[in-house]
């Protein structure tokens, strides 16, 4: 008989970290999406990869969004690479420890259970050896998926355990995800590198956006634009919230979300690839979002020199 917090749902996000970490922490904290993409910083991440691969929204460093989270909850990691174990011993450690929590009543968010995106395991089969899960594709499966399935599309054996936090700090760990913003456009990107991180990364999306042939097919391409869009919103709702010091940030970054959301329009993601002359257009939206960006993280950047953030 399988084990399952039936209460548990994800959102429905092209953004699948945040969908999985909202399903989990929802079951003992109220945080709204909105704020938990701000918490986080998730809101404010760009990474693209150079031929617009669907891979570059899950590859930044994963612990960057977890390092503001750890103000607000206890976030235990299981992995096999960083932790110097083998991918079959971190399966069956990353099982016991998900019967474990699941038993106390808190789901889990695995990588790459069915493709390489994370999904929130909120159930188990011990007869079949069997997570239930939410996320990605779990439909075709029934929410099914074997233990030993765990990191094989991408190698990578990773688990992660949220919990409630005895002395959680929203207002530490907005001014962490903040900080992080303005840090993270800033940093410099190997030039060598597959993927490009922050504000060098809107050139590279515009320069791969109008290849005469691109390296993809439409849909994953697509999923760029669509995930950037939607954490972009929430940047601009939860800088809103922060107070007048934060106006001028949140509209930059409201300008953004509307530049990305009119390529959201133009191009969905079930939509065939548009003509070059198309994608040139969208291009402009891109320029007219990395500019608003860059002026979004001035802003922000005057703000925290400035002023102390709204109470939490």
């Amino acid at each position: 008989m399988p084990t399952i917090l039936s209460q548990v749902q994800t959102p429905t996000l092209a953004t699948s970290m945040m969908a999985s970490l909202y399903g989990a922490v929802h079951t003992w904290d109220d945080v709204t999406l909105t704020e938990l993409f701000g918490y986080s910083g998730h809101a404010f991440i760009l990474n693209i990869e150079r031929t617009l691969c669907p891979s570059g929204p899950t590859a930044w460093d994963w612990g960057a969004i977890l390092f503001p989270l750890r103000q607000m909850y206890t976030l235990r990691r299981l992995c096999a690479s960083c932790d110097m174990r083998s991918s079959d011993e971190a399966r069956e450690l990353i099982w016991q420890r998900t019967v474990e929590s699941i038993d106390e009543g808190r789901p889990v968010i695995l990588w790459d259970a069915l493709l390489p995106e994370f999904y929130l395991a909120n159930g188990y089969d011990t007869e079949r050896g069997e997570y239930l899960v939410q996320g990605p594709g779990a439909a075709r499966t029934a929410g099914r998926v074997p233990s030993s399935h765990l990191g094989l599309h991408t190698g990578q054996v990773w688990a992660l355990f949220p919990g409630p936090h005895d002395g959680a700090n929203r207002t530490a760990a907005r001014d962490l995800a903040l900080r992080g913003a303005v840090a993270w456009h800033r940093w410099p990107t190997d030039p060598s590198s597959q993927w490009t991180f922050g504000g060098e990364a809107w050139q590279v999306w515009i320069a791969a956006l109008t290849d005469e042939e691109p390296a993809h097919d439409a849909g994953a391409i697509a999923l760029n634009h669509t995930i950037y869009a939607e954490c972009r919103r929430h940047a601009a709702d939860f800088l809103a919230a922060q107070g007048p010091a934060y106006a001028p940030a949140a509209a930059a970054y409201a300008r953004v979300a509307e530049a990305l959301e009119a390529i959201c329009t133009a191009w969905p993601l079930s939509a065939p690839l548009p003509e070059l002359e198309t994608r040139r257009a969208l291009a402009g939206h891109l320029e007219t979002a990395r500019d608003a960006e860059e002026a979004g993280v001035a802003a922000l950047n005057t703000a925290l020199a400035v002023g102390k953030l709204a109470p939490a």
